[in-house]
């Protein structure tokens, strides 16, 4: 049976867990994979990571934020390759920390903003820059991710939320813009990994009294919710991301793809 992705070329933006999940996906469904991430050892551990594992991929140091450098990065593919078929933005904030577990009172409009800030542009500047390689062929998948908090009330999750629901906002309007020119925009929405743990960790506020007891009560939260008594792996991510970005989900577009367990739209 033919891989999923044979033959296409695939950009992904962010080498860490969902980046990293959705870049081995891609690789093992037989794609050209790039990917492009703002820390050279993140970069190298990919690699070294899917080439253990039979696969192999490009990396290059690209900031999604700078569009001058994702505009080189796809230049530097599509000569490579001859073209682009598929683009997934996994990026996360541009300087660690985060203000996740305050509360929007205790946050100053900068720690607010910081995220939608950095989540809408870095989708903006890689989904458009995508989308001028993939319409002159009439073809290709842009891809994004979210997560629960854009659809469903979590307190404490700063300005992480609302990022998401504007990122989904701007892939339907995007999608609606370029589908009649034959590309595909989608979000995955997820209701967050136990394995990328570490990631979330990296966006929570520090020093605050309050933190465990807030995650507790997401925790609790969540499972309330939750359908399926469990959560989605990564390679639930990057698997789905591989079924979407493949011409087995040629009408999926303008939509957010559930991986929450149900959690969504009760």
């Amino acid at each position: 049976m033919e891989s999923l992705l044979t033959d296409r070329t695939a950009v992904v933006y962010g080498a860490g867990a969902v980046g990293g999940a959705v870049a081995r996906a891609f690789a093992r469904e037989g794609a050209r994979v790039f990917v492009a991430g703002r820390g050279e050892a993140g970069l190298k551990q990919l690699a070294h990571d899917v080439e253990s594992e039979g696969g192999s991929l490009v990396t290059a140091q690209v900031d999604a934020l700078d569009r001058d450098a994702v505009e080189g990065f796809l230049d530097s593919v599509v000569e490579r390759t001859g073209g682009l078929d598929v683009s997934f933005c996994a990026t996360s904030t541009r300087r660690p920390g985060g203000a996740q577990g305050a509360a929007l009172g205790e946050l100053s409009f900068e720690d607010f903003a910081l995220p939608l800030i950095d989540f809408t542009k870095a989708q903006f500047v890689t989904a458009n820059a995508a989308a001028a390689r993939m319409v002159p062929r009439g073809r290709g998948a842009i891809m994004m991710m979210t997560a629960a908090p854009a659809r469903v009330p979590y307190p404490y999750t700063a300005g992480f939320g609302p990022a998401w629901a504007a990122v989904e906002g701007f892939a339907r309007t995007l999608a609606a813009e370029l589908g009649p020119q034959g590309v595909r925009v989608l979000c995955l929405h997820s209701a967050g990994s136990p394995e990328a743990a570490r990631s979330m960790e990296s966006t929570m506020a520090t020093g605050l009294p309050e933190l465990p007891a807030r995650q507790a009560g997401w925790q609790e939260r969540s499972a309330a919710r939750n359908l399926l008594g469990r959560w989605p792996a990564l390679a639930d991510v990057g698997n789905m991301a591989a079924f979407l970005a493949s011409d087995l989900a040629p009408v999926s577009t303008g939509t957010t793809v559930d991986l929450t367990g149900g959690m969504v739209g009760r």
